[in-house]
């Protein structure tokens, strides 16, 4: 009688058990991912890929469009310093009496006054 009684008594926790476990069983949900929302991802790091692409491409352009105006800019002032020195050596060979020396000395003319003409504009 005492196995019986045991049984007895361990039955009725089983059912409660198993009762508590059905009434559980329905609140606990399993999380699962749709093909929708794995290719709603997809379509989200494929376009957060394109986006930071392009934005790095252009990154690189303004870096090399930079680059060449900074390049540009030191040759204009190296043209600029040449200019200016050509210039100043178009003044000093211009000078009148810089060419009356060399006429009278290298060339052997002479400076007639009766024949110069003076031209104003």
């Amino acid at each position: 009688m005492s196995n019986l009684a045991r049984q007895y008594q361990q039955h009725p926790q089983k059912v409660q058990d198993q009762q508590q476990k059905q009434l559980k069983a329905p609140k606990q949900r399993k999380f699962s991912v749709t093909k929708g929302e794995k290719g709603l991802v997809l379509l989200a790091v494929v376009a957060f890929s394109v986006a930071v692409t392009f934005i790095i491409a252009n990154y690189a352009s303004v870096y090399s469009v930079n680059r060449d105006i900074h390049n540009l800019q030191r040759d204009i002032q190296q043209q600029t310093q040449v200019n200016d020195g050509l210039q100043l050596q178009v003044i000093e060979l211009s000078a009148p009496d810089r060419i009356l020396h060399i006429a009278t000395e290298q060339l052997g003319m002479s400076l007639d006054d009766n024949k110069v003409r003076v031209i104003q504009n």
